[in-house]
């Protein structure tokens, strides 16, 4: 738990998956995942499978840490999933899914907080402690340090400086890379993330770290909703529930994806799995 797969366990699932059309790593950006999900591309590519690679880093609250280098990747990883997903399932080439999910990178921002820590099984106690007026701002999904700790007022407050910081820290240019599939090569290409602006569309998941009541989601939900309206933002899709969760942490993340007609129609488009089901 809390340890990236190793390469030959992610080769392996590419092998069984791949359908010949190729394969679509999609990669949080922490230092172990990308370690091995580059090494398990090589490894595909020499074995003669068509893979490239899509990295997320939406979390705005840190932009370098212990864990990785730049910001970290979180719940929009969720989102990219569903909508590269229902792409391949319309057809689309690998090269134009893997452009779609750089284009959503781009598009989405992060931020979560937590009121109590984790519980990692192999060390069995909590990964932080927090006072019980404390919370733990900007925390990461496996209990990395926020921006810091803060005192917990209410649930509005909590969401309202939740909302401020990811139109405050949206906009961020970095240098990411992904595997050319033609050049059988790396590519490094600077890349801008575009802070969200009134009259934007988003689609909103408010997701829970593990261990917060649906009710108190909902709260962070309706909360949400008044700020997007204050700031000209349209909330034209929602999720609300655990989907990007970290053991039993008692927190929440807010992550807002900006949607245009395509995105919103790749969203609405059936699926059919275990956390996400709708459609025929």
């Amino acid at each position: 738990i809390f340890t990236s797969p190793t390469p030959d366990k992610m080769f392996e699932c590419a092998m069984t998956i791949d359908g010949g059309e190729g394969v679509l790593l999609i990669i949080k950006n922490y230092t172990g995942d990308i370690l091995n999900f580059e090494t398990a591309t090589e490894l595909l590519h020499e074995s003669g499978v068509k893979v490239t690679t899509v990295v997320v880093d939406d979390d705005v609250a840190v932009k370098d840490s212990l864990y990785t280098a730049g910001r970290r990747g979180v719940a929009n990883t969720v989102l990219i999933e569903k909508l590269v997903g229902a792409a391949a399932e319309r057809g689309d080439s690998l090269e134009a899914c893997a452009e779609l999910g750089r284009k959503l990178n781009n598009l989405g921002h992060s931020i979560g907080i937590a009121l109590g820590a984790c519980t990692v099984p192999a060390a069995g106690q909590p990964s932080f402690e927090l006072q019980d007026d404390e919370m733990e701002f900007g925390v990461g999904i496996h209990g990395e340090p926020g921006i810091d700790r803060r005192r917990f007022t209410s649930l509005d407050r909590t969401v309202d400086e939740m909302f401020d910081t990811l139109l405050e820290n949206g906009a961020y240019s970095r240098t990411l890379r992904h595997w050319d599939n033609v050049k059988g090569a790396w590519q490094e290409v600077t890349q801008t993330k575009q802070a969200l602006q009134k009259g934007d569309r988003v689609i909103a998941l408010v997701n829970n770290l593990g261990a917060t009541p649906l009710s108190e989601l909902y709260g962070v939900y309706n909360r949400l909703t008044q700020r997007c309206e204050e700031a000209g933002i349209v909330i034209a899709r929602n999720l609300i529930g655990s989907y990007c969760t970290s053991l039993d942490m008692v927190g929440f993340s807010i992550t807002l994806l900006k949607a245009d007609e395509e995105t919103l129609a790749l969203w609405d488009a059936p699926v059919h799995t275990p956390a996400l089901n709708w459609g025929k």
